[in-house]
């Protein structure tokens, strides 16, 4: 017999391209044929497969019949780390599946890379790009990403301007700063590096991409940028209230995939987002919300949320606290935590990974008390201390070198490589993922779980049978996952029914019953049927008939019931 392929191995040595997920996952399905699948939720907008890989134990039943848990990255292409959070899960989860079994119970869903046609141009160039620019509806005198000197990297395009922004920074000269009233020049404007598009020779030039995005001065910017993280259905805002919104809720090819997917999997209990930021784990708003939550559903919330900080070791927050000292609670509308919460009724978390910053020795309490621009500015001097002293090993910055750009004449192309600025150093992933992973099993492990009990066949004639048990709720989370599922009508009610065989009747009212929702570890029913034989030769040594349970969230269970 041909040896089985071992578990491929996660690289922990650069970001992982379209085609390096694509192979780490089939790698995947070779090693463990029996507890994958490997499939799509649909093509991105350049025509790649967005990959779903199933996880569950195929050879005892179907992932639709088990409760499920959702995880997924790559909702943000300059965050290509992100991705190594849903891998590493899924390799851990089928080495560790003998040890554990939860894959018997409970189905994963790993989607590793949501924004995979900007990704792939992020990973490749260093460019900074949120989710999407609209490259396809460029706007005039515009600039968007492009190479332009050949290298192959979109690095910052500085170019001295009266009217410039910023000057550099007298402790470092490698960086630049927001220029002050008395600011000494030269004074520069900066883009990211590319072409002009239609520029009519004008002064006014603005910026595209995630540029444009964090920029200061929004209404100077052009392009459209847009944020997947926002275009959510829960809370959504038109654009001028919240940027990178879209159109309307899932309007993102790529995102109304990914909504389709999960209204159509009713047993999902739960999800988990992977980010590349202050190393943190998220929940959903408080009182920055624009509806309240459930107050024994925040006591929950927070209770999983510090069992993920313990884990992972970085704190627990709620999304609404991310954020400057002494600024005020901002509430980002369209967000994937409200909807995971407020339409899915779920408790949905996001790990923040954290970024190369933590590997200069910031910690998230280090950003949040930073005040204003120039405790901003004195981190990043530290971080170039930093990556001075190790030599400049891992790829950050290039230094600033003259360029003739073709429309606009001499430039200095250098400054950050954004896509290394953004994320955590691969190298220092590993004890961050298995924190995270261990998260995750944690969570999972509170599914509903409806199982059968007490199962109890009586003869009371010669031709009349009683079926008699119990169907209980042995998971900790109840089947309804919240209070705030109670008023969802994606839960459905546990149902049970009892199908004769051939040759017998049905004696009861009926075959089918509604339970209703059942409550976490106690909740459970006792229901009973009374068939009849039609003569007592219809019965020697055949089955009553079928038990069928739908568990709702929970699972789902088909038993043959025999007389005794």
């Amino acid at each position: 017999m041909k040896p089985r392929p071992s578990s491929p191995s996660i690289q922990f040595d650069n970001f992982y391209s379209y085609v390096e997920i694509e192979r780490f996952l089939q790698g995947l399905v070779e090693a463990f044929p029996g507890l994958t699948r490997l499939g799509s939720i649909g093509q991105s907008q350049e025509g790649r497969d967005i990959h779903l890989l199933t996880l569950t134990d195929f050879t005892t039943g179907s992932p639709e019949e088990r409760p499920a848990y959702v995880i997924h990255g790559g909702i943000h292409a300059h965050e290509p780390a992100s991705a190594h959070g849903p891998l590493y899960t899924a390799k851990q989860l089928l080495e560790d599946y003998v040890q554990d079994g939860l894959l018997s119970r409970i189905s994963f869903y790993i989607l590793p890379r949501l924004c995979i046609d900007a990704s792939e141009f992020c990973v490749a160039t260093s460019a900074r790009i949120r989710s999407r620019t609209d490259f396809s509806n460029r706007e005039s005198n515009c600039i968007y990403p492009e190479d332009v000197d050949g290298d192959g990297l979109i690095l910052t395009l500085r170019q001295q301007h009266p009217d410039g922004e910023h000057v550099a920074d007298t402790a470092d000269p490698r960086l630049l700063i927001q220029r002050q009233a008395d600011s000494v020049g030269p004074y520069y404007r900066t883009f990211p590096e590319g072409y002009i598009n239609n520029w009519d020779g004008s002064d006014q030039i603005r910026p595209a991409g995630l540029h444009a995005f964090l920029s200061n001065n929004p209404d100077f910017v052009g392009g459209r940028s847009f944020d997947w993280n926002r275009n959510w259905s829960y809370g959504w805002r038109p654009e001028g209230e919240q940027q990178g919104a879209g159109d309307y809720p899932f309007s993102e090819l790529e995102m109304g995939h990914f909504a389709q997917f999960l209204h159509s999997h009713p047993k999902i209990f739960g999800m988990l987002g992977y980010h590349c930021g202050a190393a943190s784990i998220l929940r959903t708003n408080t009182l920055a919300s624009s509806a309240p939550i459930d107050a024994d559903d925040d006591i929950a919330m927070e209770e999983l949320a510090q069992i993920g900080a313990e884990l992972t070791g970085s704190p627990a927050l709620p999304l609404a606290k991310v954020h400057w000292s002494r600024r005020r609670d901002v509430y980002r509308s369209g967000h994937a935590l409200d909807f995971a919460y407020h339409h899915l009724g779920i408790f949905g978390f996001e790990i923040e990974l954290g970024s190369v910053m933590n590997a200069a020795g910031f910690t998230t309490e280090d950003f949040l008390s930073w005040t204003n621009q120039e405790d901003a500015d004195q981190s990043m001097r530290r971080l170039m201390e930093w990556w001075d002293s190790r030599g400049a090993q891992d790829p950050l910055f290039e230094p600033w070198r003259s360029f003739n750009h073709p429309q606009l004449g001499p430039v200095e192309l250098g400054g950050f490589l954004y896509t290394a600025l953004d994320n955590p150093l691969v190298s220092d992933l590993f004890s961050t993922l298995e924190g995270a992973y261990h998260f995750t099993v944690a969570h999972a492990h509170r599914h509903p779980w409806v199982v059968v009990e007490d199962l109890c066949v009586d003869c009371y004639d010669t031709n009349v049978y009683r079926v008699r048990l119990r169907v209980a709720n042995r998971g900790k989370l109840p089947t309804h996952l919240t209070n705030k599922g109670k008023s969802l009508h994606r839960f459905g009610p546990v149902k049970v029914s009892f199908v004769p065989a051939d040759g017998l009747e049905m004696l009861s009212v009926s075959g089918h019953q509604e339970l209703g929702q059942l409550s976490g570890v106690t909740g459970n029913r006792i229901v009973e049927w009374f068939v009849a034989a039609r003569d007592k030769s219809d019965t020697d040594a055949k089955m009553l008939g079928e038990l069928r349970v739908s568990g709702g969230t929970a699972s789902d269970l088909r038993s043959i019931i025999k007389i005794p």
